[in-house]
């Protein structure tokens, strides 16, 4: 079985230290390190016996990548070519900083769109108790999760009743960045509880749900490959579990949806041409 994780390790870029990501897939012998930039692999290279110390090695094949090869005591990424502003590296010190104030130690945050949102509410004018409230909902946790299971119900995948609260993200239906205010940001009608495979896939627009009839149905972009989806357990035209929700709180996610779905069709329009 393969597993992807994410973790964090430092990078050197423009001589200061910064936090980056590597993700890493696991297989049943072995674990594929891929380069945060151009996703190609990455080697890790340990201690050698000419005092070589230990480091991770980039895929000679993508010279073009801003990373390179670094030594040091921990295992760290060279950027040899990226250029920062005075603003780009204060914000990634505020970004660090915001890392084990808000988040999990076990957790990583593995997209960009999020840590420049997380940044934009550190740069507000909130209070910290609202900006704790405002990332919390960004990361799918927080209030906003125990609102979002409240409206549905129930603390289970809506697509596929999986259980296992540990698989379930508290994804924003109405993208989190397009929220006109802090009231649909953290609306718990504005969100749907799904296994995280799932909820990278409608994060990204590559599924959708329309309503046919009472129900609201999955919707494939033609990206994807149904057969493949029917292994992962999720097959056009799956239905969500909306019995529990109230009337008034259907309204409201039927609003929010509708904006996903405009989304989705503009994506999917777009990669037709």
């Amino acid at each position: 079985m393969l597993k992807l994780t994410n973790s964090i390790c430092e990078a050197l870029i423009c001589g200061d230290w910064h936090l980056i990501l590597v993700e890493s897939l696991h297989g049943n012998n072995s674990v594929v390190r891929r380069c945060p930039e151009c996703r190609a692999s990455i080697k890790l290279m340990k201690q050698g016996k000419d005092g070589q110390k230990a480091h991770f090695e980039h895929n000679k094949r993508n010279p073009d990548c801003s990373l390179g090869n670094s030594m040091g005591k921990k295992l760290k990424y060279n950027h040899i070519s990226v250029q920062l502003s005075d603003k780009e590296r204060e914000d990634s010190f505020l970004f660090e900083n915001l890392i084990p104030s808000c988040i999990d130690k076990d957790a990583v945050i593995n997209d960009g769109e999020i840590s420049e949102d997380i940044l934009d509410v550190f740069a507000s004018p909130l209070s910290d108790s609202e900006k704790r409230q405002e990332i919390n909902a960004r990361l799918g946790q927080g209030q906003f999760r125990q609102d979002v299971i409240r409206v549905w119900g129930s603390e289970v995948c809506a697509l596929t009743l999986t259980p296992v609260r540990e698989m379930l993200i508290a994804s924003h239906i109405k993208s989190w960045r397009n929220c006109k205010d802090t009231h649909e940001r953290l609306d718990g009608a504005n969100g749907i509880l799904l296994c995280a495979h799932i909820d990278k896939l409608f994060d990204r627009h590559l599924i959708t749900f329309n309503k046919v009839g009472i129900e609201y149905r999955v919707k494939f972009s033609s990206q994807l490959d149904k057969s493949l989806m029917t292994q992962l357990g999720v097959n056009e035209g799956d239905a969500l579990a909306t019995s529990k929700i109230k009337s008034a709180d259907l309204e409201k996610f039927e609003y929010y949806l509708s904006f996903h779905q405009k989304v989705f069709s503009q994506i999917n329009d777009v990669n037709m041409l």
